[in-house]
């Protein structure tokens, strides 16, 4: 889950693109703009719901929160619906934090991220036309255009990303992955902020001395 998450948040950033989406009708001029927007990007906020449909069993789960990402590699999520979680990259170290069950996991970052598309991305390294293959680009609606890649890494842990995006602003409003399960995560962004002021700070976390630590190796 935290990889995921870890994917889904860096390759969003390399989405949010602008108005002159819509004159582009090759997925590989799609795909150059949303390098030079993702190279523009020095930070995000925003908020999201996900929805992670399992192919097994045919169970839904829903989830709501916001997300913030500050170049280079700091990241946070804050879940706050139906439950609170909080998920930290400092730039070396995942910290996950459930306050209910008040325990922390801990993983090594570059031990925890085996694909080095997600490692790249973190780090403002991506190139979408080297990692990925532009599969399809479809218009959906008058509102919404579709944007397929499938990665090019064999280690990655999705098949496939499909981003939905508004031609009206330009700006992505879903993200769609299916892993190796063929699991299917959609995380839709509201209220999205590009380029925000955001203090280290909220990067750092400190265990609450009342939790139990588990570190991952």
């Amino acid at each position: 889950m935290v990889r995921q998450m870890v994917f889904v948040l860096v390759l969003c950033l390399g989405v949010l693109i602008n108005k002159s989406l819509w004159a582009a009708n090759l997925p590989t001029e799609i795909a150059q703009r949303v390098e030079a927007y993702y190279q523009a990007t020095k930070s995000f906020a925003g908020e999201f719901e996900q929805e992670v449909l399992f192919k097994r069993g045919g169970q839904v789960k829903i989830s709501k929160g916001k997300v913030f990402y500050k170049k280079p590699g700091l990241m946070r999520w804050e879940y706050e619906w139906p439950e609170k979680l909080l998920v930290i990259f400092d730039g070396k170290t995942i910290y996950v934090y459930s306050p209910k069950d008040k325990q922390v996991m801990v993983f090594p970052l570059d031990q925890s991220l085996s694909s080095k598309v997600t490692v790249n991305f973190l780090k403002g390294q991506a190139d979408i036309l080297r990692d990925f293959e532009l599969s399809s680009f479809e218009k959906l609606s008058e509102k919404k255009v579709a944007l397929t890649l499938i990665p090019k890494d064999q280690e990655t842990q999705v098949q496939k990303i499909c981003l939905i995006v508004t031609p009206e602003n330009g700006a992505i409003k879903e993200i769609w992955f299916w892993d190796q399960l063929e699991n299917l995560t959609k995380i839709k962004f509201f209220k999205i902020k590009r380029n925000v002021k955001l203090k280290s700070s909220i990067f750092h976390f400190e265990p609450p001395r009342d939790v139990e630590i588990i570190r991952q190796r």
